[in-house]
């Protein structure tokens, strides 16, 4: 997970809140969905512009959360983080805004890689073992694939990580036998 700056915390804390106040928690992270995927840096970049008038940049922003049929809530909100010129920091707010909506809902992230793309049934398998360790959470898997741990796969929960690759078994295998000759 990319680390998140302090600034990009306080603002995904507040719109946090303002959704729980309103009961629009899941009609916020939907909106906030549709802002990501039409999301560009560049544009971000463009409107960090000090020579554009902060009105022009709240009018844009207006213009461009009405085309997405974005609500009040997060319109506003658009609107205060451009008006401070602080839109590049939107993808950073995406993630500690989801990682607080995931908390609230007691979901739990993990991260399982393997070499090749498993089977359905090995996924619920380490679901089940991970639901028993946190049974208060309800665990999402999310599956990647990376050829260079050679087979086995890595569970990243949080900061653990169960590392059961098997470039990570000859990783050992070669540390034991340097450490028998010396």
């Amino acid at each position: 997970m990319p680390r998140v700056s302090v600034v990009a915390k306080n603002y995904a804390k507040a719109l946090f809140v303002a959704a729980r106040k309103n009961n629009s928690v899941d009609k916020t992270v939907a909106e906030l969905d549709v802002f990501k995927q039409n999301f560009s840096t560049s544009f971000a970049h463009e409107l960090k512009n000090p020579v554009i008038a902060k009105n022009d940049l709240v009018r844009i922003i207006t213009e461009v959360t009405q085309k997405f049929g974005l609500g009040a809530l997060t319109s506003n909100f658009f609107a205060s983080i451009v008006r401070n010129r602080r839109l590049n920091l939107f993808p950073e707010i995406y993630e500690e805004f989801s990682r607080l909506v995931k908390f609230q809902k007691n979901i739990l992230e993990v991260e399982v890689t393997t070499a090749v793309k498993i089977e359905k049934e090995q996924i619920d398998r380490i679901r089940a073992l991970i639901a028993k360790k946190y049974s208060d959470k309800t665990v999402i898997i999310r599956e990647s694939i990376k050829e260079n741990i050679l087979g086995g796969f890595q569970v990243r929960v949080g900061s653990e990580v169960i590392d059961a690759s098997l470039k990570n078994q000859l990783e050992k295998i070669k540390k034991s036998c340097l450490a028998a000759v010396k």
